[in-house]
């Protein structure tokens, strides 16, 4: 499957073949809705004759704020089309954060749903660029119902929908841009990831061959489609294949395995935090039952394969890079590991503070560079500093610290922001949070450093009570005590009704870290040691 030539790698060229190969096959399905590939590619041409019309053409920036839909894939391929680059936008967004990309990526269209109107004219004088605003009606939010500064156009999105469907000649290149897809910003300010055609094909490919997807296979994805799992590892590598994704608008975990069963899904998108969320549902005597053969992404859980019947896919990766580490399906996986090198696409190591090839079982920073030109992040957009950090030594240096093994399987520590040091020792947060999760009574956690009064850090850990269980403080060091070596113990013990979370469900730990009056926090001196 990866032996495409790097000419070949482009959204437009991959769109043509399948049309042409596969064009009666379904593509998607979402509800009560559908769409086939030939019904698809005549959609995006009407979107994309229409936005030619508005301007849009090689590298002009078109944002999309809108929430899982066909509206959102038939924008997004239509952006490709015309050789422009499409902006995708976390649609929690609002105020600061959402004016700063869209200046940031130099914007000057943008889709939206119409609820999200009233956040955009919030925010009109400080945009710079956009001059055309197309909105997507929802049920719930009629269009023409907000306001809008008068200086943008405002168009409706059924006058794509309706426009001619005339072929449109592609001119693309596998080193076109094609996304700036911005990081969920999850301990600094969001940085924009310039990515190439041959990138995210690249991307998709690699997640064809680690999930060992093929052509009889079907996915389902509840992650949003702004996000690059379910969109470069979900609709591309369905384009690819000419198979089907169904998608949902939101992840909810008491109707996950009902929704896999409908789509008759092979194969399952998620994350981390989705597995002990999953595994806390009431059991139900069918959930052996299930279809899905793979469930990516996480670490293998030995519970819920069992449960579900449900293989983990366990990989290493990154927006900026693509699928870096993971476990082919005929290997026993080392246990904690992320998988070997993915030795196709890239060269990954790990290195020590200074930027020296570290030693086996070291802890490092890891670090990759690919084999193939335009495979890999180009830069941060409009972040040179940034950009040349990252890229020191001619080495992509992630911000994640790992270690590898005599075997050569790699093992994820912690991103180096999240790690923690307390009297001289470094403490990994996965490794805290992962012996608190496996308490019935916790929902979900997390391991964050606070500051010391003796220097260095203390540990504060952030749980979420399972629905319907009392967990007192004192359980939780309990458990502590009897699972952790002492210097992991945490000093601080905090109770919320939720995390702070990206859209795609990343716990956003820099919120954690302040200080919050309204929460009751317990100190570990207070109780019984």
């Amino acid at each position: 499957m990866n032996t495409y030539s790097l000419e070949e790698r482009t959204i437009n060229s991959m769109l043509d073949r399948s049309v042409e190969k596969f064009g009666d096959n379904k593509f998607a399905s979402s509800g009560d809705w559908s769409i086939t590939y030939l019904e698809l590619n005549n959609k995006v041409n009407s979107c994309a004759n229409f936005l030619c019309s508005l301007g849009v053409t090689k590298g002009t920036k078109v944002a999309l704020m809108l929430r899982n839909s066909p509206a959102f894939i038939f924008s997004w391929l239509a952006v490709s089309k015309l050789g422009g680059i499409y902006v995708p936008i976390n649609t929690d967004y609002k105020g600061d954060i959402l004016q700063y990309q869209l200046n940031k990526a130099d914007v000057t269209h943008i889709i939206l749903d119409s609820d999200y109107i009233v956040r955009l004219d919030q925010v009109s004088g400080q945009l710079s660029n956009i001059t055309h605003v197309i909105e997507h009606e929802r049920k719930d939010h009629p269009y023409g119902t907000s306001s809008l500064n008068e200086n943008f156009l405002r168009i409706h999105f059924d006058e794509l929908l309706n426009a001619k469907d005339n072929h449109i000649k592609s001119s693309l290149h596998y080193t076109d841009p094609h996304a700036i897809s911005f990081t969920s910003g999850t301990t600094g300010p969001s940085k924009g990831v310039l990515a190439t055609n041959c990138h995210v094909i690249t991307f998709a490919l690699d997640w064809i061959k680690a999930c060992d997807y093929n052509y009889a296979d079907r996915l389902f994805t509840p992650l949003p489609l702004f996000h690059a799992i379910a969109s470069w590892l979900g609709v591309l590598p369905n384009i690819i294949m000419g198979n089907e994704i169904s998608f949902v608008e939101k992840f909810s975990a008491s109707n996950f395995w009902s929704d896999v069963k409908h789509y008759n899904a092979t194969h399952v998108h998620g994350i981390f935090s989705m597995i002990p969320i999953l595994l806390k549902q009431p059991e139900d005597p069918g959930d052996k039952d299930v279809p899905a053969k793979y469930f990516y992404i996480g670490q293998r859980n030995a519970e819920f394969e069992k449960r579900f019947n449900c293989r983990i896919i366990e990989v290493y990766g990154a927006t900026e890079t693509g699928i870096v580490t993971y476990t082919p399906l005929e290997i026993n996986p080392a246990t904690g590991s992320c998988g070997k090198a993915n030795q196709d696409s890239y060269e990954v190591s790990v290195f020590n503070e200074k930027d020296e090839e570290a030693s086996i079982g070291e802890v490092g920073e890891i670090v990759v560079r690919p084999k193939q030109p335009f495979s890999m992040m180009s830069q941060y957009y409009q972040m040179p500093n940034e950009s040349l950090k990252a890229f020191k030594n001619l080495w992509f240096h992630t911000g994640d610290n790992g270690r590898v093994d005599k075997d050569g399987f790699f093992y994820f520590v912690d991103r180096k922001n999240d790690s923690i040091r307390r009297r001289g020792e470094n403490i990994s947060s996965f490794e805290v949070e992962r012996v608190i999760n496996s308490s019935p009574k916790v929902l979900e956690c997390a391991a964050v450093a606070v500051p010391s009064e003796l220097g260095e850090d203390e540990i504060k850990v952030v749980i979420i009570p399972q629905p319907g269980n009392n967990i007192t403080p004192d359980e939780i060091w309990n458990i502590c005590r009897e699972q952790m070596p002492k210097f992991w113990i945490p000093k601080f013990i905090e109770f919320r009704d939720e995390m702070p979370k990206t859209p795609n469900q990343k716990i956003q730990k820099y919120l954690l870290r302040k200080d919050d009056s309204d929460v009751q926090i317990f100190d570990i001196k207070d109780y019984k040691t």
